[in-house]
């Protein structure tokens, strides 16, 4: 696809997987938005792709090199803290049949997330009611049991302890349902916050990790999504995975200059 040489990537955002459908896979770094901001501030965090992007019909739009108009509209999104795969679409056709999948709940998402503290059980479904608020300048969740809270389904496992005996976890994530700031939210209700989240976390230990690690981010990363749809009677499986994060085995993996500075 020639308009996969020309999108404008933000630095640290890479395309990961691609079909000749039309669909294709972007490793979001984190920091970086899904997409511009509509308020237009500009002191926004940059967005993906540095283009224009219409908002009612969700696509960017940009002109290459021999002046050629192209489109890539976006299916998915992801928080801007959390890093890894974003799905979008060539065409607008591809991309309703991706995002009906969304909206039915048929798209697997696999996340990791480094947490605080030392996970039990190592595998277990998190089940909780969930209400949104929403303002004029911000989107909060949290536990609720309020009659219009979202029931929130997460099935997690346990992967490893830190071996920097800092008490952290490292954990994946495979939400069932879909919403706003659910794992964030679960993993904090819990009493496991994601390490680095700075709305629902543990703001001492994120303060102590990052003067440790001298990382400052959300450690939530995106690492695998698999979406099925239907073209044309043929069935179309589409499947991407995006590396974890340097940052993640820094905090995990034995860390001389960590222990050093806990000595």
């Amino acid at each position: 696809m020639d308009i996969l040489k020309s999108i404008p990537l933000s630095s640290g955002c890479e395309i990961i997987a691609t079909h000749e459908c039309g669909l294709i896979a972007i490793n979001k770094k984190a920091g970086r938005t899904s997409h511009p901001n509509h308020t237009g501030d500009k002191k926004q965090k940059p967005p993906m792709i540095r283009a224009k992007y219409n908002m009612i019909e969700e696509y960017y739009s940009w002109l290459d090199e021999e002046d050629n108009k192209h489109r890539l509209y976006l299916i998915n999104r992801l928080d801007s803290p959390t890093s890894g795969v974003i799905l979008a679409a060539t065409s607008l056709e591809i991309a309703k049949l991706a995002k009906e999948q969304f909206k039915l709940k048929q798209v697997q998402k696999k996340y990791m997330a480094i947490v605080v503290g030392k996970v039990y059980p190592p595998a277990e479904t998190w089940k909780d009611l969930i209400k949104i608020k929403k303002t004029s300048k911000y989107v909060r969740s949290k536990s609720s049991s309020e009659s219009d809270a979202k029931l929130a389904l997460t099935k997690y496992r346990v992967e490893c302890n830190d071996e920097n005996k800092l008490g952290l976890t490292l954990i994946q994530l495979e939400p069932t349902t879909g919403i706003t700031h659910q794992l964030r939210v679960q993993c904090a209700n819990h009493r496991y916050p994601i390490l680095g989240d700075a709305t629902y976390g543990n703001f001492t230990i994120n303060k102590k990790i990052k003067h440790l690690s001298k990382i400052s981010r959300l450690f939530l990363h995106c690492k695998e999504t698999i979406v099925k749809i239907n073209l044309l009677g043929q069935d179309i499986i589409f499947k991407a995975e995006a590396p974890l994060p340097e940052s993640f085995n820094k905090i995990i993996r034995y860390n001389n200059e960590i222990i050093r500075t806990l000595i």
